[in-house]
């Protein structure tokens, strides 16, 4: 069998493993986690809210723990990773304020240094301009060939709108495909190439839609999956509305916004700098002129849920948990046994440089799914001093309320002065 080799970039920092430089690699694993969850998307189309069709999908794609996936990754030789803590995108330059590159980035990556007042980063990464090659081998036969398409075009899918490791969501762990080599028959190096950043006008107008290579490749052989797995498909876009309010993402129309930055930018610091600043301006409303900070800002719901009366949240519809300061947290949860299960809702919005040298463009998106999906009660709590204070509510609607909210401030303004 032969090794179909993909020429990748990476376009952001990506922040894999524990931490450490050894770990701090590009692994086949990384790289098929994100993959699950683009595969996730694209079948939602086909099989609604049928979870078990969606798992029977998944299992002969990727694979499960009983039998092995159709389809083998390996990445011969890394890119290299960098320990340094203070990296570029991390100092003044680029047309960026490092602080809300930090910002995306996060408690969990990022720390405070007196030494420097700046942030710094705690853990290695594999620094955005890398190169490394991809190789992808698939079982031969009948059988798999709905797999192998399924599975290319998931690849596609993550590469052109996601990342792999930590911070996804917000930019960072971005890759490019620049070459192939040995695609299987009805694949083209031109159309697998990662697009422009040009080519993501008509998705961030009309939404996050099918790209043509999807339409053309993986939507066929998804409808061949659900025939095989004798799951009714609909007839149309149109057909889509029979369906409930999904439980997990879904790569259609009607289930997702996008829009992006009026302007392009000379970097992907520029770009998600920008983003990062618009973001904490449109989560953080309230001015405090004591603050000795810049922007003088802080949330509605410091004030009024935290320390006030208000139980509304809607502020959680962009993620759980939030902390507000040490032993001040809120979370969803659920109690089993009278024990309460801590859950976390990743963040139903995306940002994602998009485009190649200095012509860069900022896009988000978000899926529109349920906000705490499953079949046991969630709730969502506030917790002071490692005790529960009181019960919030953050509904479905707030999720959907927040991500257009952003996206039309992305898309409709500049940052105010």
């Amino acid at each position: 069998m032969t090794w179909t080799r993909l020429h990748m970039r990476v376009t952001t920092p990506v922040f894999c493993g524990d931490g450490s430089v050894d770990d701090a690699q590009i692994r086949p694993p990384s790289i098929r986690g994100a993959m699950r969850f683009w595969l996730r998307a694209m079948a939602g189309v086909i099989v609604g809210n049928d979870l078990r069709s969606l798992g029977k999908i998944e299992d002969a794609v990727l694979g499960r723990t009983e039998a092995s996936s159709p389809v083998r990754l390996r990445v011969p030789a890394q890119p290299g990773a960098s320990v340094e803590t203070r990296p570029a995108f991390l100092r003044p330059g680029h047309g960026a304020d490092p602080k809300w590159i930090a910002y995306l980035l996060g408690p969990g990556l990022t720390s405070w240094s007196s030494q420097h007042k700046a942030a710094v980063l705690n853990r290695a990464h594999v620094p955005a301009g890398r190169e490394f090659d991809l190789l992808l081998r698939f079982s031969t036969g009948d059988q798999h060939r709905h797999a192998r398409d399924c599975a290319l075009a998931a690849l596609w899918l993550a590469v052109a709108f996601g990342g792999i490791g930590s911070r996804p969501r917000r930019g960072f762990g971005g890759l490019a495909i620049t070459g192939a080599e040995n695609l299987p028959d009805g694949w083209d190096e031109a159309r697998i190439r990662t697009p422009d950043a040009n080519s993501y006008t008509s998705h961030i107008v009309d939404g996050l839609l099918w790209p043509r290579i999807l339409a053309d490749k993986a939507f066929p052989a998804l409808v061949g999956l659900a025939k095989d797995l004798k799951v009714p498909t609909p007839r149309s876009e149109e057909g889509h509305a029979r369906y409930p309010m999904l439980s997990h993402p879904r790569q259609a129309r009607r289930d997702t916004a996008a829009g992006g930055a009026p302007r392009t930018f000379s970097s992907w610091e520029a770009a998600l700098s920008h983003g990062g600043a618009l973001l904490r301006s449109f989560r953080a409303t309230e001015e405090v002129d004591e603050a000795r900070y810049s922007p003088k800002l802080k949330t509605w719901e410091w004030f009024e849920v935290v320390n006030g009366p208000e139980r509304d949240f809607q502020l959680g519809a962009l993620g759980l948990p939030i902390v507000f300061k040490q032993d001040i947290e809120v979370h969803a949860e659920t109690r089993e046994n009278g024990t309460a299960e801590k859950l976390r809702r990743a963040s139903p919005l995306w940002l994602r440089p998009v485009g190649d040298g200095d012509e860069l463009r900022l896009l988000s998106f978000g899926f529109l799914s349920e906000f705490l999906p499953g079949p046991e009660a969630a709730e969502v709590h506030l917790w002071k001093d490692g005790r529960r204070s009181k019960e919030l509510h953050t509904t479905t609607e707030d999720l959907h309320n927040m991500v257009h909210g952003y996206i039309e401030r992305l898309s409709g303004e500049d940052l105010p002065n």
